[in-house]
């Protein structure tokens, strides 16, 4: 043959024999695209029906050739050839093929070696796919593993199956190839496994008959034969064991771990580890063979509008994504889907920043309305030091610092990591390090890893700042109690002799956690301010008590009680008269009970001195004050101000103590009983009288507290009369005349172990009455004639 005939034949045969690159198309219509889908009836098949009826409702300017494959195998060797122009293929053996073709050739290497055996995914060779640059458009529906196990068998281990029968997909298939993938990362191969040879529909016929054992499917999450198989109870979903998952996805990042939700499938009560493949829409190009021209961009232009498309309006689970599906996306994206990724990027930066804006521009209006309402403070007057003790702040900085570990981890490692399925997985995880529980186990990746060390050193920073707010906080409650300002105790004119009557005061009692305010004169030893300020919950002011607005502070009219003492002379010889402090208490009370105005007598019009002539609302505000005299004050000193002061002649009471002592050794004994308020003892206690007992005699209250059970032991004394038109002399009846009615404003005095037992007394004294009552009268029927 000459070499005219041999170069005629040759280029016959190219031209008969070369695959045509894209279906002709008249002039005026859309291009054509070969479409490599999958079977008749396989879902490749639904899904490219679908694309072919977005592209025409999204204005027809491309129109699919469908062509039926065998699926993703037979789809990416035909898109390596130049066979199909964009192509369904799984995203794992799309990955294995882009892998191959970046495979630099071995110069040593003979060409028939290098093509004689493909170690990738679908046999795929180095030499088949090195001429070809694979293209992703996008990725549009997820598949996840499903290992369905004959009931009641449950599988934790590859080596429970044995040689039982088992199903993982037509060979060829991007699901046998996963499946193939899967049993490697157990330990096995598939060679070693007795497979069941049929397909699908053949397998779930065999599974019914209980002549399978397992299945291995790559299907969407809820597929309708898996839950029909589910709901009959013959077999179950298996979760994926988790050191498989973990080589799995150490070894393939083409995977990301998902899991099966709860309720996906009938009975399906709880979430099953499990990994999830993508199926991509894949297109390549063919540099150096010009034979094959690459898909225009407005093609795929129109392909990425269709799938954007029907991705609303199908009832196919289809999310088209240009990444975040796999651990790993290897594949580069196509120009015309890089471009929109970036201009989706930009316009959700834009759009956070503009909400931030919008945040801060309405939290900056905000505040500036709650401040000229009045209900935020200056933050001026709030210093960093209050800040800084407040618990809330480290237990709200702890709290942020576990959410936001928890997102970051979470986006790192949820698609490889099996521990980290979901955020509810990643919180409690995140918990555990932020409280010192660091574990390089946990946690796959360096960043994952620098986020849980970052977690773990702030945690534990905001659990010692929120510890020691609170031991501050615990530490500072005796200096909270020092400065309250209601129910408080007020001490004026100290001296040191008088140190026993703050220890009393401090003693079990009543007064025991009530806060204590000490006025004292300067001349006061320090060894006496050393102990009383070992004294807990009291404050020492140092101030002229004479001075009311040296008082104003202590908050007089919200005290309990008011002490006034005798003072001692000072070093200029000064004495601090109980009259003048009396009358600069009384001016003070007036003020603060009036919010800063002070009271003005009517005759003088200068601020009024006495309390006796107040009566109602006028005299709320002056506190119960006790003063201490002596022999040398005559009683009318302090008569102007017997309303609200009770004058009290301190050491002629000892005296008179001393002498009854002295007399009657038992008296030393149970006076120290009353006063002393230990567990075991008695004392006297005060209580109001209940509303039914008022207007009725002594001798009903003496007898009703006798007979009431149920509580401590309470025996009546007496009552205190504060009337105005009493004596302060005469206003301690003990033992009064059984037939003295008992008034409003009286104080029932009795002897108990605790305040709470006089009190619980006299809430049942009505019933016990009412019996006695009823008692009596059947008692007087019983009687009568």
């Amino acid at each position: 043959m000459s070499a005219i005939s041999r170069w005629f034949v040759a280029v016959t045969a190219v031209v008969l024999l070369a695959p045509i690159p894209l279906a002709s198309a008249a002039e005026g219509e859309p291009p054509t695209l070969r479409f490599g889908a999958g079977s008749k009836k396989g879902g490749f098949t639904r899904l490219a029906g679908v694309l072919a009826g977005g592209l025409a409702a999204s204005g027809d300017r491309v129109r699919l050739d469908i062509q039926h494959t065998k699926g993703s195998c037979d789809n990416i060797k035909r898109l390596l050839r130049g066979e199909l122009d964009v192509a369904l293929v799984q995203y794992d053996v799309a990955a294995e093929a882009f892998k191959a073709s970046v495979t630099p050739p071995d110069d040593g290497a003979d060409d028939d070696e290098d093509g004689a055996f493909g170690g990738w995914m679908c046999k795929i060779t180095a030499d088949m796919a090195r001429g070809a640059d694979l293209h992703l458009i996008t990725a549009l529906t997820d598949g996840a593993v499903q290992m369905l196990v004959r009931r009641p068998v449950r599988i934790d281990e590859f080596d429970q199956i044995g040689d039982a029968p088992i199903y993982l997909g037509k060979d060829g298939s991007g699901s046998f190839e996963t499946a193939k993938v899967i049993v490697g990362a157990a330990g096995h191969t598939v060679e070693g496994l007795n497979l069941f040879e049929g397909g699908s529909g053949e397998a779930y016929a065999a599974l019914r008959g209980q002549e399978l054992l397992v299945m291995l499917r790559t299907t969407e999450r809820g597929d309708d034969e898996i839950a029909d198989v589910v709901a009959s109870g013959l077999a179950s979903i298996n979760p994926l064991p988790e050191d498989v998952l973990n080589r799995l996805i150490d070894g393939y990042p083409y995977y990301r771990i998902c899991q099966v939700e709860p309720a996906t499938y009938p009975g399906l009560e709880y979430g099953v580890p499990t990994v999830c493949v993508s199926t991509v829409l894949l297109t390549a190009t063919f540099p150096d063979d010009p034979e094959h021209p690459a898909v225009s961009d407005a093609s795929v232009d129109a392909l990425l509008d269709a799938a954007y498309l029907v991705a609303k309006t199908s009832d196919l689970k289809i999310k088209p994504r240009a990444s975040g599906f796999a651990e790993k996306e290897p594949i580069p994206l196509h120009p015309v889907a890089f471009e929109r990724k970036r201009t989706a990027l930009w316009r959700s930066i834009g759009e956070g920043a503009a909400l931030l804006l919008a945040l801060l521009l309405g939290g900056f209006f905000l505040r500036r309305v709650l401040r000229r309402r009045g209900y935020l403070r200056d933050p001026l007057s709030a210093g960093l030091e209050g800040h800084l003790s407040n618990p809330l702040v480290p237990f709200a900085g702890f709290a942020v610092i576990v959410m936001a570990a928890t997102f970051i981890v979470w986006l790192i490692e949820h698609d490889s990591n099996a521990r980290l399925r979901t955020l509810d997985d990643s919180f409690w995880e995140m918990n555990t390090f932020a409280t010192g529980n660091f574990s390089t186990e946990t946690l796959k990746t360096p960043s994952a890893r620098f986020v849980g060390a970052v977690a773990t050193i702030m945690g534990l920073g905001a659990l010692a700042w929120f510890t020691a707010a609170l031991t501050n906080i615990f530490a500072r409650d005796q200096t909270r109690l020092f400065q309250r300002r209601r129910d408080h105790l007020v001490i004026l004119n100290f001296r040191e002799d008088m140190l026993q009557l703050v220890r009393l005061l401090r003693s079990p009692g009543p007064a025991r956690h009530q806060a204590i305010h000490v006025m004292v004169p300067e001349e006061l030893p320090s060894r006496v301010r050393i102990q009383l300020a070992k004294v807990k919950a009291l404050t020492i002011h140092q101030e002229n008590p004479e001075v009311p607005d040296n008082l104003i502070g202590l908050r007089l009219h919200r005290a309990a009680r008011v002490i006034i003492l005798e003072g001692e002379a000072t070093s200029a010889g000064e004495v601090f008269h109980p009259l003048r402090i009396a009358r600069a208490v009384h001016q003070a009370a007036q003020t603060t009970a009036r919010g800063g105005d002070r009271q003005l007598s009517a005759a003088t019009g200068r601020p009024a001195l006495a309390g006796h002539h107040l009566s109602g609302p006028a005299q709320l505000g002056l506190p119960k004050t006790l003063v201490e005299t002596s022999e040398d004050d005559p009683d009318a000193l302090f008569a102007p101000f017997r309303g609200w002061l009770h004058a009290i002649n301190a050491r002629q009471l000892t005296f008179v103590w001393l002498v009854h002592a002295a007399a009657e050794p038992f008296f030393a004994d149970f006076f120290t009983g009353v006063v002393s308020f230990r567990d075991d003892n008695a004392e006297v206690y005060s209580a109001a009288p209940p509303p039914w007992l008022i207007g009725r005699p002594w001798i009903v209250a003496r007898r009703t507290l006798y007979s009431v059970e149920g509580t401590g032991a309470v025996l009546p004394l007496g009552l205190y009369r504060d009337a105005e038109e009493v004596e302060p002399g005469d206003r301690l009846m003990v033992n009064p005349d059984f037939e003295i009615l008992v008034q409003a404003s009286d104080l029932i005095l009795a002897l108990c172990e605790d305040a709470s037992d006089l009190l619980r007394a006299l809430r049942r004294s009505r019933k016990v009455a009412a019996e006695q009552e009823q008692r009596c009268r059947r008692g007087s029927a019983e009687r009568s004639p």
